[in-house]
């Protein structure tokens, strides 16, 4: 039996959203808003694209 492998996009994303809450500045907050975003594209690209932006999302995470 072959072991289902974890999605690597959705993993990233999840650490990336709790490495946000770490940093000082907000530059820092926007460079991992800026990555989480550009992975969520990527991940939409697996099928067809259903938003622009993961920040568009109702009850979405977002550093502010």
């Amino acid at each position: 039996m072959k072991r289902e492998k974890p999605n690597y996009i959705d993993t990233r994303i999840s650490q990336l959203k709790e490495e946000m809450l770490k940093p000082n500045n907000e530059y820092d907050r926007s460079w991992y808003n800026r990555l989480i975003q550009e992975l969520d594209w990527a991940k939409q690209m697996e099928t067809s694209p259903t938003k622009n932006c993961y920040m568009e999302e109702k009850n979405s995470f977002l550093y502010r």
